[in-house]
């Protein structure tokens, strides 16, 4: 082969120590080892066992890391949560104060790791489609494939993370520039405008596509955690519902909605996939089970470990100080208030069995499932959220009066010897079930059917709340295709909740000024302990936040923009 010097590829990558299994190539213990290095083109794109950790690495730009904005989750980005304490970023976004500039003071300010959320997973973003595009690009110049099958896959799996990358820009920051070849200095035109939303979605989907005709159904237990058919059509599935909400849909184009149903049921049609019965241990279990589509494979963890970038997410964050945690993160009221009671309403409908002087009874049960609250057993005692308790804290404060519990295993306890696993799940069934039944239910109504497929939006989510033994939604609240629409994003609130699901669905759905903003604000819950060990719950406002319409849009890094002469900011930023 002729050498050219001006392919020498230069990128961020970590030196990859072993085989190529994903199990190995998704080892936290290489996670740590990150120095630039160049990478000789001719040694990547001629010997497969080198072209395949290239690839391999590709996986890390694709974010997975439920604690990657360091102390931060996503969901306090929401009404899901709120971040307590001095070291967590999401302030910057509950008080408007987020822009297209990089926060100063990444090591000093907590603030500043909002950057991971803007300006540096934009560049991380592209530095993935850089790496991928190269591959695609120079696959053919790989000479000892094993076998045509590995041949394909690989192939198969850079097309699915570019179209993975690709949405994970648009729906942050909208229409961006496509890139489908790596650009070489000096060669190529750098200064490239944006393209519109519906190219990047054609685009993705269209890589998608590519990617479910050379991918595998599922692949030994060391390859676990590679892109299979069944994660490029339910990225497929993702892409093309968020093309058919109101944020991006205006006109709400019912053919969108169509699109949206018809790549749902492709998922579902493939039969490979079903509910896990354990709704709980579902996120704790160390292979895929029938439900989770795909995921991001990490070793086992104890309750001291999981803070590095990219690593596994910290369980001690959101574990309140009575059981040696940090209680980084605490529920609100307002997604308490999100969990029907148990015949299905709402709780502030007429014709609800909430008890607001027993506010945890006779209500769904993913609640219990997912939800610290007060007076429940866990562990070893019932919990004290009440003030002056042991989990309302003494100096890690939890004014709120929730934390977490469905990624906090209750066997798994600090100073007690246990470890858990907790994989980083990109798609699961549950998901697909309820893109089909958004998308049937704006297209074809709640109980029509995509075409042929004998499945209505209504049966759609009643098999996810089956599951964990809740009842169907209520007729008398989802006889139309608009009292149906406000039941499932509930339903979607509620079964993804904490999952990274929540914000972007939100903003998506252009209700950030009503769920986010000051027309909702924050609440938690004062908790008072009678001497006879009955309880006061006293609902409070905790917060009132603000979200702007202009902030359904992430601003473009200015950064980029002000080196730029054709790329446009954003409205509003």
């Amino acid at each position: 082969m002729k050498k050219n010097k001006q392919h020498i590829v230069v990128l961020f990558i970590v030196v990859l120590l072993s085989a190529v299994s994903c199990t190995d190539v998704f080892d936290e213990s290489q996670l740590d080892q990150a120095p630039e290095q160049d990478l000789d083109f001719d040694k990547v794109f001629t010997d497969y066992e080198q072209f395949r950790e290239y690839l391999d690495y590709s996986y890390y730009f694709m974010p997975g890391h439920l604690g990657r904005l360091w102390n931060s989750l996503v969901a306090e980005l929401s009404d899901e949560a709120e971040g307590l304490g001095v070291n967590v970023c999401s302030p910057a976004f509950n008080n408007g104060a987020w822009s297209g500039d990089e926060i100063s003071g990444i090591g000093s300010n907590p603030v500043a790791n909002a950057n991971r959320e803007l300006v540096y997973l934009w560049e991380d973003l592209f530095k993935g489609i850089r790496q991928v595009n190269t591959v695609i690009k120079n696959i053919d110049l790989v000479e000892n494939f094993p076998s045509q099958e590995v041949y394909d896959r690989s192939l198969g799996e850079a097309y699915f993370i570019r179209a993975f990358l690709y949405f994970e820009l648009v729906k942050r920051w909208g229409g961006v520039p496509i890139f489908d070849t790596p650009l070489e200095l000096g060669v190529d035109e750098l200064d490239i405008p944006r393209n519109t939303y519906e190219e990047c979605i054609n685009f993705i989907v269209e890589d998608c596509d590519r990617a479910s005709q050379l991918l595998g159904v599922e692949y030994t237990e060391g390859d676990v955690g590679r892109a299979t058919i069944g994660a490029a059509l339910a990225l497929k599935s993702r892409t093309l519902l968020y093309a058919a909400r109101p944020l991006n849909n205006p006109t709400n184009d019912l053919e969108k909605w169509k699109l949206a149903a018809a790549a749902a049921w492709d998922v579902i049609n493939l039969n490979h996939y079903s509910l896990d019965p354990d709704y709980v241990n579902m996120f704790f279990r160390p292979d895929l089970g029938s439900e989770i589509i795909m995921n991001r494979p990490r070793p086992k963890i104890n309750f001291e470990q999981g803070h590095t970038d990219n690593s596994n997410f910290l369980v001690r964050f959101i574990v309140p100080q009575g059981y040696n945690g940090w209680m980084g993160t605490a529920v609100t009221q307002n997604f308490v208030d999100l969990y029907e009671d148990s015949n299905g309403f709402p709780i502030t409908d007429a014709s609800s069995n909430y008890n607001p002087n027993d506010p945890y009874a006779n209500r769904d049960p993913r609640l219990r499932m997912t939800v610290l609250y007060n007076d429940r057993y866990w562990y070893d005692r019932n919990t004290q959220f009440y003030t002056g308790g042991l989990d309302y804290g003494s100096t890690l404060i939890n004014p709120i009066g929730y934390s977490i519990a469905k990624f906090w295993p209750e066997a798994h306890q600090r100073y007690k010897g246990t470890s858990t696993y907790l994989n980083y799940i990109y798609f699961r069934y549950a998901e697909i079930l309820l893109n089909y039944a958004e998308a049937v239910n704006e297209a074809y109504g709640p109980d029509g059917t995509y075409p042929g497929s004998g499945l209505t939006a209504r049966e759609a989510t009643t098999q996810v709340r089956q599951r964990v033994n809740q009842v169907p939604i209520p007729m008398v609240l989802s006889s139309s295709k608009e009292t149906m629409r406000e039941r499932i994003r509930n339903e979607r609130a509620i079964e993804l909740c904490f999952e990274e699901q929540r914000w972007y669905d939100v903003l998506s759905w252009e209700k950030g000024e009503e769920i986010f903003g000051e027309q909702n604000p924050i609440k938690g819950m004062k908790i008072t302990k009678n001497p006879d060990d009955t309880f006061i719950y006293e609902p409070y406002i905790y917060e009132t936040r603000v979200f702007k319409s202009h902030m359904h849009r992430y601003p473009i890094p200015n950064n980029e923009i002000y080196k730029s002469t054709v790329l446009e900011q954003n409205p509003g930023w």
